[in-house]
């Protein structure tokens, strides 16, 4: 009993890395008690289970391989796509830049505020616009550092288009 054990382990246990399944394990039981009284056929037998066995795995093991292989061509497609939306982007930032162009910050409307100033959309032209008519006419940069919005870096970044 311990012998037959002992068998069965040995032949089992190399299949467990390799998702033995219920069904191989029947398959060995069976050569097992088919083949009781010839060792050599029941070696025999269980050799071609195991085998069989193997290729099932690595049939398993090459789909999901190219499966993968698959996802890693969606991925590089996708990033494909991504970089040249990228390149699309960077076209069209130089592109409004050509564009700029020097504005009166005391006279210019909200609108061609953020036609002309780099970083300036149109809510942050409406409050400067909106700042200008509570608090009277722009002098210097520095004033339109105090406009809530805009910092030290975003007046600095504008000022050669600035006129006052």
């Amino acid at each position: 009993m311990f012998k037959k054990i002992l068998l069965t382990l040995a032949f089992i246990l190399p299949f467990t890395s390799q998702a033995a399944t219920t069904d191989t394990t029947k398959l060995i039981n069976k050569c097992e008690t088919k083949y009781k009284a010839d060792k050599q056929k029941k070696m025999d037998c269980i050799t071609k289970v195991k085998k069989s066995a193997k290729k099932e795995a690595d049939k398993t093991k090459k789909a999901s391989t190219s499966k993968v292989s698959d996802t890693k061509k969606d991925l590089k497609t996708t990033s494909s796509k991504l970089d040249s939306k990228k390149d699309v982007a960077k076209k069209s930032k130089t592109a409004v830049k050509k564009q700029l162009k020097a504005v009166n910050v005391n006279t210019a409307s909200a609108s061609e505020l953020a036609a002309s100033l780099p970083g300036i959309g149109e809510a942050k032209a409406k409050a400067i616009v909106d700042y200008r008519k509570k608090n009277g006419k722009f002098k210097t940069s520095k004033d339109l550092e105090k406009v809530t919005g805009l910092g030290e870096k975003s007046v600095g970044s504008m000022k050669k288009y600035l006129k006052f």
